[in-house]
């Protein structure tokens, strides 16, 4: 009996690195980019404690572990302003 091909799942790595340069960038643009990565939570924390709702609007001013490998199930805790 052959072996069953790997599922898309098994090809998904357990780890990720999060981006350093992302000072600046689209709040939207980076949960694209995180996606595409594998992770499956990012937190979005307004530098003015607003409720951060549509991505597209807000600018990332840090990021938590930049550069730092880590898994893709854990949180990634992004800084964002208007």
């Amino acid at each position: 009996m052959a072996a069953a091909a790997p599922t898309a799942a098994a090809i998904i790595p357990a780890t990720a690195v999060i981006p350093a340069n992302v000072v600046g960038m689209n709040a939207e643009a980076l949960d694209d980019e995180l996606s595409l990565l594998g992770f499956k939570k990012v937190i979005y924390n307004s530098d003015t404690g607003k409720t951060v709702l549509l991505l597209s609007n807000w600018t990332v001013t840090g990021i938590d572990n930049a550069g730092a490998e880590q898994a893709v199930d854990k949180a990634v805790v992004v800084h964002v302003t208007k």
